[in-house]
């Protein structure tokens, strides 16, 4: 691993605290050393983080959210990301989608199914970069949960005709491939979706709730709790990603635990 790789693998894992000390303006000054010595990609993240006006403050401080209902609880936030951070999430993932998968009840696997027939790239630590690192933050700070507590991010695409049908995002204890999951990472608590584009038709987020449907500029973002404020699933929480009728439409979706996953003893 060269120097400079070296350099932009610590300002992940310290503007993480994965392995080490959670330290934002540390991760800063590796990136930036990381940049220097020619890193491509950590230059190319850097350009879209100093872009921000209020700096790694700016980042790490959400815009206030308005509430769009109070049960299900959703909020909405407007101009929670730049249009250029929402541009570089979608390059980044681009050329790595790949059709999407249902969580399996009875196994807990992944699989597909024709409830879900859009593409996702979920982001694991190599394809990681610091622009998704500080949105990540932002998204926790948003939410009130740790970030790790927070499951990989995805993106998805979703072309005219593609869905993902009426589903909940909370994992059900009665079945049996949710079980180990909960023992191990606790309950699905709270959804965010940000909306990387917004030239395309239709594409918005029902609720089956009131017959509630959501859109929304590039770069704003809805976040809603899958329980109630005493910890159980909410069933009113029932959602659908509906197909957009013309153009593509992008979003990154982020599932939020209450903690990091247990391991093995």
């Amino acid at each position: 691993m060269s120097e400079a790789e070296a350099l932009h693998r610590s300002a992940l894992l310290s503007g993480i605290g994965l392995g080490t000390p959670y330290d934002p303006a540390l991760a800063m000054t590796r990136l930036r050393q990381a940049a220097a010595l020619g890193h491509d990609l950590a230059a190319g993240a850097l350009a879209v983080i100093e872009a921000e006006p209020d700096g790694l403050e700016g980042w790490l401080t959400p815009p206030a959210p308005r509430v769009l209902s109070e049960r299900p609880h959703i909020l909405e936030v407007e101009a929670f990301v730049s249009p250029a951070v929402c541009d570089w999430l979608v390059e980044r993932a681009r050329a790595r989608m790949a059709p999407a998968e249902i969580y399996d009840q009875a196994t807990g696997a992944g699989r597909p199914d024709p409830v879900r027939t859009n593409t996702a790239f979920a982001f694991d630590l190599e394809a990681t970069d610091m622009v998704l690192v500080l949105v990540r933050e932002r998204i926790a700070r948003l939410a009130g949960l740790p970030v790790p507590g927070l499951e990989p991010s995805q993106v998805l695409r979703y072309t005219p005709g593609q869905k993902f049908d009426w589903h909940v995002d909370f994992l059900d204890p009665a079945m049996p491939g949710h079980r180990e999951d909960l023992a191990r990472s606790g309950q699905r608590i709270a959804t965010c979706l940000v909306r990387l584009n917004d030239d395309y038709e239709g594409g918005e987020t029902a609720f089956a709730t009131g017959d509630r449907r959501f859109g929304g500029p590039k770069g704003s973002a809805i976040l809603w709790a899958n329980v109630t404020p005493d910890g159980r699933a909410d069933p009113l929480t029932r959602h659908a990603g509906l197909a957009p009728t013309s153009g593509e439409k992008w979003i990154l979706s982020q599932w939020m635990r209450p903690r990091a996953p247990l391991r093995a003893a």
